[in-house]
């Protein structure tokens, strides 16, 4: 019932509660610029996180070192890998004779690998152990393939069969192929006795061949190998025989890889841009900026630019390799240098041909334990760390901002939930006053003899 008309006692409530909510609003645009900030600082922090990846590549001398292999026209005689840690840059003559070689006999052939045609009889073979051992064949399994697979599911078996196919002879093309599991000179084997009865076709060892080492030549000198991959064939490099070819030697080069190494360094400075360009971009304000939702100006950030150009220009200490006196050293010498928008520029070719003149010494100075890496490294973690860490507390207090915002919303929307009860309550009780008049009025006026001034009385008190 609104004995005012037109819903006026309802819109009244809502006009004095919505006046009543502008500190809220004010609260909330508050937090819509906090929680801005916070998303924009935490796309910061985030910048910081690839620091460790790159920072490891280059945290020590052989981390930071690679060297790459040049085999020459001996590509398809050998395969190298090498252990950068152990392996120093050199080169040496290599001729390989005679790749290291299995003990190995190949059989008659036959017509058909499937047919148990050797009828039965068992096969006396020497184990890896020592021991010997006998293996049945019955008259189904005395096929090529059922002696193969009788060796092969034996344990302990030093060798390895197989079925081949031999079309030097159409009509047997199907051979009983044997070789021992291991090569070189001290692992020739004995190799199996085969007894069989009822047999439809002879079965013997057609042609067989020892073990032997590999034989190969280093810088003139003749060497044997046991097998054809050979571990430390120098220090840190793995050599794997693919192909004899006495009449073809060549070089193993080993040199630093200049190029894989430029990549370590560029990493960190790629990483260490993105931090400088996220601060030039808060910094490029003008008069339509809203400075409430950015970092323009924000001292925090022009410290973290002030320390990484501070890394940049700090002089380090150099070994010369003609003196054991060491130098100042600046990093715009290797190529390393600020350019006019703030952004850090690498000039490849001038920090390659530093590595060439001075190798040791410039590892030292990116690497070395007062190098640029270890100072990336200590700026990075007093940044990074969970506790006290620069971003840590930065994050938290922005996150400390938006909570006390929310708290001050909750608590003023509880006090305007009980104001706008209040008001709903006097407003119900003065419209219920205001109908009872109006009921009164309507009997008075029905009462009155016409024309009386009651009527007027109570059209006045109810506003008529």
């Amino acid at each position: 019932m609104d004995p005012i008309g037109g819903g006026q006692f309802k819109q009244a409530v809502q006009q004095m509660i919505e006046a009543e909510k502008q500190p809220i609003k004010n609260l909330e645009a508050r937090k819509a610029k906090e929680d801005t900030r916070l998303k924009l600082f935490q796309e910061f922090k985030s910048k910081f996180s690839g620091f460790d990846k790159v920072l490891n590549e280059i945290s020590s001398f052989k981390k930071f070192r690679d060297l790459k292999v040049d085999l020459g026209n001996g590509e398809n005689q050998v395969s190298v890998t090498i252990d950068k840690g152990k392996a120093e840059p050199g080169q040496y003559l290599i001729k390989i004779d005679e790749l290291a070689a299995r003990t190995s006999t190949l059989s008659n052939g036959f017509e058909n690998p499937d047919e148990p045609f050797l009828g039965i009889g068992f096969i006396n073979l020497n184990l890896e152990n020592g021991e010997s051992t006998e293996i049945y064949i019955n008259e189904n399994t005395s096929s090529l393939q059922g002696i193969a697979s009788a060796i092969n599911n034996t344990s302990n078996s030093p060798i390895r069969a197989s079925v081949i196919r031999d079309d030097s002879d159409p009509e047997l093309p199907w051979r009983l192929l044997m070789v021992g599991k291991k090569e070189g000179s001290t692992n020739n084997i004995e190799f199996p006795e085969f007894y069989f009865m009822d047999s439809q076709k002879d079965f013997y060892i057609d042609e067989d061949h020892e073990s032997k080492n590999a034989s190969l030549s280093i810088d003139g000198f003749s060497i044997e190998s046991e097998n054809n991959d050979i571990p430390n064939f120098l220090p840190g490099v793995n050599l794997h025989l693919k192909q004899a070819n006495p009449e073809n030697p060549f070089f193993i080069t080993i040199t630093e890889d200049y190029q894989k190494i430029s990549g370590k360094l560029k990493g960190l400075i790629d990483q260490t841009n993105q931090v400088l360009q996220f601060i030039t971009s808060q910094n490029a304000i003008d008069q339509s900026t809203d400075t409430t939702t950015t970092f323009g100006g924000d001292s925090s950030l022009q410290a973290v630019e002030y320390k990484i150009r501070n890394i940049i220009h700090q002089p380090y200490f150099l070994n010369s390799k003609n003196s054991e006196n060491a130098s100042h050293f600046f990093i715009n010498q290797i190529g390393i240098e600020f350019e006019k928008t703030g952004q850090i520029t690498f000039r490849e070719e001038k920090f390659n041909k530093a590595l060439e003149d001075n190798f040791e010494g410039i590892a030292q100075v990116i690497s070395g334990p007062s190098g640029l890496a270890q100072q990336f490294r200590s700026l990075i973690d007093s940044y990074m760390r969970s506790s006290d860490g620069f971003l840590t507390i930065k994050e938290k207090g922005l996150k400390s901002r938006i909570k006390d915002i929310d708290d001050q919303i909750d608590r003023k929307t509880i006090i305007l939930e009980k104001k706008k009860q209040s008001l709903t309550d006097k407003f119900s009780r003065l419209q219920a006053t205001l109908g009872q008049l109006q009921s009164q009025q309507q009997y008075l006026s029905a009462a009155l003899p016409a024309g009386g001034s009651g009527g007027n009385v109570i059209s006045q008190l109810m506003g008529g």
